[in-house]
């Protein structure tokens, strides 16, 4: 009788721990993303309720997919999730068991300022292989499944737009995007291709092939595709330029605005690209239009100076 008791409560014991028991496939703990919007993916081995706090924000699991492995049946759940600039700390309770992740949302152009490697992509075979019963990835069906909130934004890039993902996408190397990514952007820019090549000056990013550190390969709510507003963008390097002023002072002594300021004739609010090209340039300076020296730039806005 204490034989079988004892039987009954390791079997208690093993399947308690059975059913509480939930693994998280995607994002790992410390990882570094440049996209507000990531997905919770994961699964476990008996149908209850999950729930997700994000920044003080609840959400439910509600769907679930039923997946037969060698170990038995799993139940798969993905939850898209939006995440602040910055540190974001989720919490996945289910059960007695809570998982804590520290995710770090930070920008390409913060990315590339730091010199940060990433290997945080999805795609890779130990993940696909929790999908690939109902998902063949060859086919864009099974991209918008997903991605389908790179639609949202108030500008979609035109290759985005009409979801021809494998033209920047590389299928045979877990999706990442192929490099460098001008390569892939100048086959269709090529006026610009031509003009920054025959240009004696180009702005280094610009000219290693890292366009998506300003521009956002899918879509924006900013013009141009931009990942951040201009002078956000250019101070994340140039923090010299941080005070919102310019280092010259003008022929009044006071520092120059970069911000704040309408231009003569636009109208529109000046940014470090009214005076700057930030792609190539016939100056060092890459100063817009081809000028070459900074009087001459000066004199296009302030002509009431002459």
């Amino acid at each position: 009788m204490n034989k079988i008791l004892l039987i009954s409560f390791f079997l208690f014991v093993y399947n308690l721990a059975y059913s509480n028991d939930i693994v998280i496939v995607y994002p790992f703990d410390n990882m570094i993303v440049n996209d507000s919007q990531i997905h919770i993916i994961g699964f476990v081995n008996q149908i209850d309720k999950i729930e997700i706090i994000d920044n003080n924000n609840a959400i439910n699991i509600e769907n679930f997919h039923k997946l037969s492995t060698k170990d038995g049946l799993k139940y798969v759940f993905m939850k898209n999730v939006t995440i602040d600039k910055g540190i974001n700390k989720i919490t996945i309770k289910y059960k007695e068991k809570n998982i804590n992740l520290t995710i770090k949302y930070l920008s390409y152009a913060e990315i590339y300022r730091d010199n940060i490697k990433r290997e945080t992509y999805f795609h890779l075979d130990e993940n696909n292989s929790l999908c690939v019963r109902c998902h063949n990835f060859k086919e864009i069906k099974d991209c918008k499944v997903c991605h389908f909130y790179k639609m949202s934004y108030t500008y979609v890039h035109g290759p985005a737009a009409a979801w021809q993902c494998f033209q920047c996408h590389d299928k045979n190397n877990y999706f990442t995007p192929k490099q460098p990514i001008s390569s892939t952007c100048l086959k269709c820019h090529e006026e610009f291709k031509n003009n920054m090549f025959s240009a004696p000056y180009a702005h280094g990013p610009t000219v290693a092939g890292y366009c998506n550190v300003c521009h956002n390969a899918h879509g924006s709510n900013i013009k141009y595709l931009l990942n951040d507003d201009t002078n956000s963008l250019c101070i994340n390097c140039h923090s010299e330029k941080r005070s919102g002023v310019h280092v010259l002072a003008n022929f009044t002594s006071s520092a120059h605005p970069t911000s704040g300021k309408k231009i003569p004739g636009t109208n529109e609010e000046i940014s470090c690209v009214s005076c700057h090209n930030p792609h190539y340039g016939e100056s060092k300076q890459l100063f817009q239009n081809g000028i070459k020296d900074f009087m001459i730039l000066c004199v296009s806005c302030h002509k009431d100076k002459l």
